[in-house]
């Protein structure tokens, strides 16, 4: 050891467990466990009775009707220069932290046939929750976003994971919930062949009002489309056109990929990954030509292709803008119950025009623009 070289922190720092071992190859090893985990625990999970989502919203349904009543009444009484048609923003225990999270892609997975890819808008992640006639946005928190009235009076509880975009779409990436299936501990593949054939089936696209009473736009509702890496065509057909979207509306974020095998998982799960589409030749190693060049070519100046450097500095800015954000008191919120949004009327007037600037896995009141737009153009990438 040379005179300038300083002493490890201790002697045995070489025994340590996780010495020399990269987040690609320890993130391997996690879902190979969770995957173990999760077969079996779904037999533990039936034998002991334990209840699901499906049937939590059924125990809680009239407790939430009497809640709706009660906010009803504060509404009527509240002050005059309250609009009569808005109310206090509904915070729900039962939908807060249940949205399914990713992490990076740190490495081609070693298994990368087994995987499916969704393209994912620039959009605020929700879940949509439809119960009777009204559907309700609820934010990663459990705070609401955005009600829309819908045409039928739905029997049955439906739950998406969603994300809205500005052009007033619900772009679903999962479901949690859906005729009458609670798909929690269901497998991804199959969760996904599921929501399609519903969505077709159930027509799920036309239960929004296409006019609201305010003679705005109404809101729409859209399945994101997915992609088999098993098949060359499949990937082919993901990311050989641009844009991903038509007429570029909305604009892409990036890409989600879901392990075939995995559950829908509250919280951040390594079975679940993200990449931006300038960093899909860097990581997957994908054949020349596979990847439009203009997802190539529409990258932030500091990225050079080093995209192991490119996580850890995007990842400091994240946090350091999140303890800027929690810093600051929050304001006051309302949501809008009739037909139309409250977003449009948010007190963070800036929250749609910030979206493309917004860092990953942020709070989804704290979307503010920085000075870093160029490097961190995306919202949430879970």
């Amino acid at each position: 050891m040379s005179d300038t070289e300083d002493p490890p922190a201790s002697r045995f720092f070489d025994q340590y467990k996780n010495h020399g071992r990269t987040d690609a190859s320890l993130q391997e090893e996690r879902r190979q466990r969770l995957l173990e985990k999760q077969k079996r625990s779904r037999e533990g999970e039936i034998d002991a009775g334990r209840p699901g989502l499906l049937e939590e919203l059924e125990t809680t349904e009239r407790h939430d009707d009497e809640e709706s009543m009660d906010c009803q009444q504060q509404q009527q009484t509240s002050k005059p220069g309250r609009p009569k048609n808005r109310s206090r923003i509904i915070t729900s225990k039962l939908f807060a932290n249940k949205v399914q999270l990713s992490e990076w892609m740190h490495e081609r997975p070693v298994d990368l046939e087994n995987w499916l890819v969704r393209p994912c808008p620039v959009g605020q992640r929700c879940l949509l929750v439809f119960r009777k006639r009204i559907a309700i946005a609820f934010s990663k928190r459990g705070r609401s976003i955005a009600s829309v009235r819908t045409k039928l009076n739905l029997r049955d509880a439906i739950v998406l994971d969603c994300i809205l975009a500005k052009d007033r779409t619900f772009y679903i990436l999962d479901a949690l919930v859906l005729a009458q299936v609670d798909l929690v501990s269901c497998e991804c593949q199959f969760r996904f062949a599921w929501i399609e054939s519903k969505f077709h089936e159930n027509n799920l696209a036309e239960l929004f009002n296409s006019k609201t009473s305010n003679v705005k736009e109404g809101f729409r509702l859209s399945l994101l489309p997915s992609y088999d890496l098993a098949h060359p065509e499949s990937m082919s057909q993901c990311w050989s056109h641009f844009p991903a979207f038509a007429n570029d509306t909305p604009r892409l974020d990036g890409y989600l990929f879901y392990h075939k095998e995995s559950q829908y998982v509250y919280g951040t799960t390594p079975l679940v990954v993200w990449l931006f589409a300038f960093m899909l030749n860097d990581v997957l190693r994908l054949p020349t030509g596979l990847v439009n060049e203009q997802h190539l070519t529409n990258k932030p100046a500091r990225y050079t292709g080093n995209y192991t450097e490119y996580i850890v500095e995007f990842d400091r800015m994240q946090a350091n803008r999140k303890r800027k954000c929690r810093s600051k008191k929050p304001k006051q919120q309302e949501m809008d119950t009739t037909n139309e949004t409250s977003l449009d009327n948010h007190p963070d007037a800036a929250l749609w025009e910030a979206m493309e600037a917004a860092p990953l896995d942020s709070d989804d009141d704290d979307l503010h623009p920085g000075k870093e737009e160029d490097a961190m153009r995306t919202l949430e990438m879970e």
